[in-house]
């Protein structure tokens, strides 16, 4: 699956984009932030976002991203497992939200369901 991935840590970004081959997702382009632009010329299947490092909140960097890439699977990933923040990210747009909290196995299965959300 195409995949767009924000890592706002840089140095963190290369084990994502390892992680995410291994759940089934080519990453085709990265970026520390949001652009909407960039987004848009790589048509990706889905965008990966690591939402905790953006000033205005996860869930408002997620309707960003929401309005450059209408049909692609948003997958949020965050530190909080507050089912409240959840639902703010699904109500701006992210089709999963899935906690660094979790087990790596548990990451791998909530991101391999999110890669079968109909883009």
């Amino acid at each position: 699956m195409r995949t767009y991935l924000i890592e706002p840590q840089l140095m963190f970004a290369g084990y994502l984009q390892s992680f995410l081959a291994e759940a089934g997702f080519d990453v085709v382009a990265m970026s520390h932030d949001i652009d909407g632009k960039d987004i848009a010329l790589h048509a990706p299947a889905a965008v990966f976002v690591d939402v905790d490092f953006f000033e205005r909140g996860g869930p408002n960097a997620l309707c960003r991203i929401r309005q450059a890439t209408p049909s692609a699977a948003l997958i949020a990933y965050c530190n909080s497992d507050d089912p409240t923040y959840a639902a703010a990210c699904f109500i701006s747009g992210a089709d999963a939200v899935i906690s660094k909290h979790s087990g790596t196995e548990r990451v791998m299965s909530s991101l391999r369901e999110a890669a079968l959300v109909p883009a």
